[in-house]
Parts: structure tokens; C-alpha cells; sequence
């Protein structure tokens, strides 16, 4: 179980960076900031409160999928790391390539169409932030490459695990079904 960063190529290393970049600007940057006119602001300073604040208390819907983006990236980049690979439907590249672009999407929508709150203003952290959800969208489709996965491969492989779940959900009932409806159904008289 030894970790070597030399295992690790260049889609594993971008997605890492921008993992990192992502945590620590959801957590430590402030990404929305209230406007308030001067008077009020030197009172808000002298109680000690913040005008403005960080990713994860502004986006209270999309901080749980950033927050699970960055984790799956980190799993992503330790056990390429590691040389260790898990058995999944989907590859895990696959899965950090779709997280960062979802990501990607969610973030350019409230940072630049739709602020949480209409007179906030954007912060330095909400841009960073964008642009380390697209880090790890790039990053995870350089892995993808790098495993020799294309479009189509993804498109197989999310049709498979999505027939397996369908099919667990039913208990295989379904082709059960359609073969006793034709067994019960009497064949039709020969004239």
C-alpha cells in the first residue's frame, strides 16, 4: 500500500490540484458578499459579524455535491497512487470527469447567472472555485483518456450499470413474465 506520486499521470495530478484548490476555496474564501452602506458597516465591524461568506454556507444544495466531488477525486488520485483499483460500473474516472462537470455547471449558474441572494456580490472565491470544478472535469477526462475510455465506452458502461440496477430492482421478474405469457397462451387452432 505505498502511495507514489510517479504513478500518477497528468489527468490524476490536475484533478488532485484541483481537489485541493476546491476544498480549500469552499472552506476558506469567501464567495458571496453584502453590500451595506457605511454607517452599517462600521457597526457590523465593531460586533464582529461578516458581511460576506464562504461556499459552504451560501450553497446550501450544492456544497454536499462539491463536497462529495472533492472526495471522490481524492479516492480517485490515492488509489491510482496506490495502484489499486476498485470494481465499479462506471470507472471512478469516469465518475470524477461527470462530478466535475455537474459541478462546473452548478457553479457557473450561481456564480454568474443566479447569485444566491440578489444584491450579493461575487467574491474572489466563487471564481477560483469555478475554475477548480473545471480542473477536476478536465482532470478526470484526461484519466479517462488515459485508460483508453471514450464517450462510447462511457455510454456502455452507464447502460450497463443502469440495466443491472433495473434489473435488481424488478428480481429478474421481468423476462420472467414475458416467457410465461407465452408458454400460458394457447396456440391458435391449425385450419
Amino acid at each position: 500500500m505505498n502511495f507514489e506520486v510517479s504513478r500518477l499521470r497528468r489527468g490524476d495530478r490536475v484533478v488532485a490540484v484541483g481537489a485541493i484548490a476546491l476544498f480549500v476555496f469552499m472552506f476558506f474564501f469567501k464567495w458571496f458578499g453584502v453590500n451595506v452602506p457605511a454607517l452599517v458597516s462600521a457597526f457590523v465591524n465593531a460586533t464582529g459579524v461578516s458581511t460576506s461568506a464562504n461556499a459552504w454556507h451560501t450553497l446550501e444544495v450544492i456544497r454536499w455535491l462539491l463536497l462529495l466531488t472533492v472526495l471522490a477525486s481524492v479516492a480517485l488520485v490515492a488509489l491510482k497512487g496506490m495502484d489499486r483499483k476498485l470494481e465499479l460500473p462506471l470507472s471512478l474516472s469516469v465518475i470524477v470527469a461527470g462530478l466535475g462537470a455537474l459541478c462546473t455547471i452548478l457553479v457557473f449558474y450561481r456564480v454568474i447567472v443566479s447569485h444566491p441572494f440578489s444584491h450579493a456580490d461575487v467574491k474572489i472565491g466563487a471564481y477560483l472555485g469555478l475554475v477548480s470544478c473545471a480542473a477536476i472535469a478536465y482532470g478526470g477526462f484526461l484519466a479517462m483518456t488515459d485508460e483508453g475510455t471514450t464517450l462510447a465506452d462511457v455510454r456502455v458502461q452507464a447502460r450497463a450499470s443502469f440495466d443491472s440496477v433495473t434489473t435488481q430492482a424488478t428480481g429478474g421478474a421481468a423476462g420472467e413474465d414475458e416467457t410465461s405469457t407465452q408458454s400460458d397462451t394457447p396456440a391458435a387452432p391449425q385450419a
